[in-house]
């Protein structure tokens, strides 16, 4: 061998340079990787770290949907064309501090995950629309970046978080970091005089979208859409997941009025209409409940209580609420990056009516699901 040539010093500075390699490349990996190996949907892992797993190229087609709608909503936008922007994604609060919220009418997607301790936040995604303030903007979760893996290459939105993952989406090439605890990013955000800190930062999309000027690409499409609600729906007049937020049951309950399922938590009997900072009852035309396996996370950020892991590829039983009607069937996503695609039991694709969507990531133990027909 090579090695064998070389004198005494030749060798150490030989053997000194491998060493400083293998340090480096350990150091990268540790960063990147947080130890927080690729989660599968019953738990078990693979040794592909969180951030390498998690790339937006998709190995299954988006849905189609014609270039004059709206990607994520499939209607058409307010301003006769749609936005050449990405996808916005915006870490919302929603324990009882950060309530009433702001910003979330104007989201073409909510997607609700659970944090820690019985309490969910929001992952709040705009393309579309415009809001002049949202938040209050919460620290990042690993679910985060997993949920937008499908979008393309899109922005994310937070207020730090635990070190390693602040540093796991740093490193995703495919993702715009708007840390909004970080330098020059910061710089989108603001504080409000009538909250306490950490419930009073807020940015806008404005902002937000202005930190990356050169992003001009709209996301591919999540869902697939019809008018009408396919053959094997059923009468829904609403749903509730009890016990997902602070304890308290989330209701959804349909109005035929405005054609959208209404928001309600209900605690001891009593049923509250959840409003946003406008006075506004949160709404949606589609709520997809999407059962998924969980985990916890290595880290802690509040107190000693780890966070929940949601994981979002593998398949799980799911509902579709639209029109006054349910569709009952699964959903499935290969792997982290590709969409999700929702089904019947006899494999017929479920479809959602054109509009904003919320999608309840419940974890499907301890948190029953009940559909009120």
């Amino acid at each position: 061998m090579w090695f064998r040539h070389l004198d005494t010093k030749q060798r150490l500075a030989a053997g000194a340079g491998v060493l400083t390699v293998v340090a480096l490349v350990i150091g990268l990996s540790l960063v990147t990787a947080s130890g927080d190996p690729k989660p599968h949907a019953d738990g078990s892992t693979s040794s592909t770290s969180s951030s390498s797993s998690s790339s937006s190229t998709s190995t299954t087609p988006h849905p189609h949907l014609a270039s004059h709608l709206c990607p994520l909503t499939g209607t058409r936008p307010s301003g006769g064309r749609v936005p050449a922007r990405p996808a916005l994604g915006v870490k919302i609060g929603n324990d009882p501090a950060s309530r009433p919220q702001s910003g979330l009418p104007e989201a073409d997607i909510v997607y609700e995950e659970m944090a820690e301790g019985g309490i969910t936040r929001y992952l709040a995604i705009f393309q579309c629309k415009s809001a002049g303030a949202i938040g209050p903007t919460r620290s990042v979760r690993w679910d985060d970046w997993h949920i937008l893996a499908s979008y393309g290459n899109p922005i994310l939105s937070f207020s730090g978080g635990i070190t390693q993952w602040d540093a796991v989406v740093a490193s995703l090439h495919w993702l715009h970091d708007a840390n909004g605890s970080s330098y020059p990013t910061s710089n989108a955000y603001y504080r409000t005089s009538d909250r306490v800190p950490p419930w009073n930062y807020y940015s806008s999309t404005k902002a937000l979208y202005g930190l990356f000027p050169k992003a001009r690409t709209a996301p591919q499409p999540q869902f697939s859409y019809s008018k009408a609600p396919p053959a094997g729906s059923t009468i829904a007049a609403g749903t509730t997941i009890a016990a997902f937020a602070t304890g308290e049951n989330v209701v959804w309950k349909w109005d035929a009025s405005r054609q959208a399922y209404m928001r309600y938590y209900q605690s001891g009997g009593v049923r509250t209409a959840d409003l946003d900072a406008g006075g506004r009852q949160l709404q949606a035309v589609n709520v997809i409940i999407e059962m998924v396996a969980t985990k916890r996370g290595p880290y802690a950020e509040s107190g000693t209580v780890p966070d929940v892991e949601s994981i979002t590829e593998g398949t799980g039983t799911a509902y579709i609420l639209r029109n006054g009607k349910v569709e009952a069937g699964t959903w499935s996503c290969k792997r982290t990056g590709d969409v999700t695609h929702f089904r019947f039991k006899n494999g017929r694709q479920m479809t959602l009516s054109p509009g904003n969507t919320w999608v309840e990531l419940v974890p499907n133990h301890g948190y029953p699901v009940s559909i009120q027909r």
